[in-house]
């Protein structure tokens, strides 16, 4: 958790494969955010465990883009995880930094209690609630620490990929003791605002932020 970060160019064409293992119970699909059309990929892509499906579309619009799958009940399977973004730069790309990170943001509905040892099966009473047992970066507790950390020099420019795969909560995304130098709000590349400190993404949404890193320290990311 994430998925893998798909990344296209504006007017490309696209084909996409999803195998859906043998091994798995359930149905599942993929709906993208960047396809135009009904359920933007989940309908002709939904198959049963042991089936692949192949769909083809062309990326009309440049964004950041959240993909997930959309099978019913469509909460359960984004809140287990299946989800992750679509780039579809636009025609002449993108403005050269130094580093880029990929980071998203869910919540998870277990259970058992917070940090409960074992296997720990989705919880619909919760998450109907809108109570997770965790809020995790990057789907795992302390995913982005250590040697998980994000990473960067005094005085590169750092790109930001950041989305929320819910299923339920907003983030309020801030670095401590950074201003966002850029940021393309809800992820759309047709404007931008500078010196930002903190930028609200939905469920279901994304941004793009950019930064430099001018004094040496550790930098914590926030909701």
């Amino acid at each position: 958790v994430p998925g893998k970060m798909i990344r296209v160019r504006e007017g490309d064409t696209v084909e996409l494969h999803l195998q859906n293992l043998a091994s798995n119970k359930l149905p599942h699909n993929i709906d993208l955010h960047a396809v135009t059309g009904p359920g933007g990929g989940a309908e002709p892509t939904l198959i049963a465990p042991g089936n692949e499906a192949t769909f083809s579309f062309k990326t009309l619009a440049p964004g950041l883009y959240v993909y997930h799958c959309a099978t019913a009940p469509v909460g359960m399977h984004v809140a287990n995880g299946m989800y992750g973004m679509i780039l579809v730069e636009p025609k002449e790309g993108m403005s050269k930094v130094d580093r880029e990170y990929y980071v998203m943001q869910g919540d998870f509905y277990t259970n058992g209690g917070y940090r409960a040892e074992g296997l720990q099966n989705f919880d619909m009473q919760k998450a109907v609630d809108e109570k997770p047992t965790y809020v995790l970066f990057n789907g795992a507790d302390g995913a982005l620490t250590g040697k998980g950390s994000l990473t960067a020099n005094t005085d590169e420019k750092v790109r930001m990929f950041f989305g929320v795969g819910g299923p339920n909560l907003v983030s309020s995304f801030h670095v401590i003791g950074e201003i966002f130098d850029k940021v393309y709000s809800e992820a759309s590349f047709t404007g931008v605002k500078h010196d930002v400190q903190t930028t609200l993404v939905a469920p279901g949404g994304a941004t793009v932020v950019e930064l430099k890193v001018q004094h040496p320290g550790s930098y914590l990311l926030v909701d």
